[in-house]
């Protein structure tokens, strides 16, 4: 998986360094090994100008601080995000288009997110947005989790039928997880033109992880045929808060409900993880290795290298020279020999994400068939019984809920996480409807492993 070493230095203007206030409680994110007073704090906002006061939702306090600002009582300066039609002024025509945005009525919604280098941008969508396009797991599923798929008008590959389901009468444009042909961009090509009378394609949204696939000449065709790019590092926890926020929101009242719902969630859990871990210091932190793909070793770089960062963990990279120089870049490497990890045997956990859809009928036969394919990269490690699979195409906020279960079982319960997972069970997001924690594969290690064997 790509690296969000650039986009993490982005992460501030995307998902605004800040405190955000939910119910009067501060919600704080400190990645990596801080202390109180170097921790850096990561939150996530309505990434759509407007938003004026930076918060989750846009509603009267916005339109109150663009009127003080044309009144002249505040200052532009101190409100960037309330230019809502980008034309560099705050006039009453930036009144105009957030009550439109706050009534759900036809207008152009002028969204920040990354270019396809990774730098902060802003890209005007017709909004509510509709005829979407997605690429990337990591992108596809928030904006399902928020509704999107009664919006999508085709996708470029359906690897999970049943977590991807709401998308299926969408057009299939071809193509694969990770590659879009010349042929299946051509297909998406025609899509937009046999969309013309509704307004063509409203949006392709792409996983920045995932960016590589929109080529020169792809972005010349998007640039010819007005088709606006939305671009977010989804696969890191945080920055999902804010791409199934502004994403449902984009989409209308409808989706903004459960976008907001959502992120309010998401923020609950992180808020809770972190008052328990974010006092850690290294000697008191567990080292993970990531893994990817079963087989697959996370480079240093690798987005998967955010997540025990989240919890209070540090990334093996960190503690051993060896592993960080040959693990250097940001994708992974695959184990070419069971023998791969037989150096930096010291490590506490190795963390195995891989994605596996929900409506599982026989979770404890696909721990078993799981934990036997592979075992034998990991079985002479001293560590091996601390393998954690974890099931990627959960929601960032249950992700990181069974990784502080697996990682500090004695701050975080199996039976808390699994609480988090029912709460967004609960929550009415289509593609966790009708599951229960019996049909959604979360998270395994040897002991369920022992126990679904037997």
């Amino acid at each position: 998986m790509s690296s969000m070493t650039k986009t993490q230095n982005t992460v501030a203007a995307i998902a605004v360094v800040a405190v955000i206030i939910i119910a009067g409680v501060g919600i704080y994110f400190f990645a990596g090994s801080h202390n109180d007073s170097s921790a850096e704090k990561l939150s996530s906002s309505l990434l759509v100008y407007g938003n004026a006061n930076e918060d989750l939702v846009m509603d009267s306090s916005d339109t109150a601080i663009i009127q003080d600002i044309i009144d002249g009582k505040k200052s532009f300066a101190d409100y960037p995000m309330a230019d809502a039609n980008q034309d560099g002024n705050v006039t009453a025509d930036d009144l105009t288009v957030v009550k439109a945005l706050i009534a759900g009525t036809s207008t152009t919604a002028y969204v920040q997110c990354l270019d396809l280098s990774g730098n902060s941008t802003v890209v005007a969508v017709a909004y509510p947005m509709k005829n979407v396009v997605p690429f990337g797991t990591n992108i596809v599923e928030p904006f399902l989790y928020v509704g999107g798929g009664a919006y999508t008008a085709g996708y470029f590959v359906s690897s999970y039928k049943n977590l991807e389901a709401s998308m299926s009468g969408a057009i299939n444009l071809g193509g694969s997880a990770r590659t879009i042909s010349d042929v299946a961009w051509k297909n998406f090509m025609q899509l937009d033109s046999s969309l013309e009378s509704s307004g063509g394609i409203g949006a392709l949204l792409v996983d920045y992880s995932a960016k590589s696939q929109i080529t020169d000449s792809y972005v010349s065709d998007l640039k010819d045929a007005g088709i606006p790019v939305i671009t977010y590092a989804s696969a890191d926890q945080v920055q999902e808060i804010a791409t199934a926020l502004t994403l449902g929101f984009l989409c209308g009242k409808t989706t903004e409900k459960l976008g907001l719902s959502y992120a309010e969630l998401s923020l609950k859990v992180y808020n809770e993880i972190q008052s328990k871990v974010y006092q850690k210091t290294d000697e008191n932190k567990v080292s993970v290795i990531n893994l990817t793909m079963y087989i697959y070793v996370c480079q240093n770089d690798s987005t998967f290298n955010q997540s025990p960062q989240y919890v209070g963990a540090l990334c093996y990279y960190n503690i051993n020279s060896a592993f960080k120089t040959a693990y250097a870049g940001s994708n992974s490497v695959k184990m070419e020999a069971t023998d791969a990890l037989a150096n930096y045997d010291d490590a506490d956990y190795l963390i195995n994400n891989r994605s596996l859809d929900v409506g599982q009928t026989d979770i404890d036969a696909a721990m078993v068939e799981i934990w036997d394919k592979y075992i034998s990269y990991f079985q002479n490690l001293d560590d091996y019984k601390n393998l954690v699979y974890i099931n990627n195409l959960l929601p960032g906020a249950c992700k990181l809920a069974y990784l502080a279960a697996a990682l500090y079982p004695d701050q975080f319960s199996d039976s808390w996480a699994d609480s988090v997972m029912q709460s967004f069970i609960d929550g009415g997001y289509a593609p966790l409807e009708g599951q229960t924690l019996s049909t959604i594969f979360t998270s395994f290690d040897y002991d369920d492993y022992v126990a679904a064997k037997a």
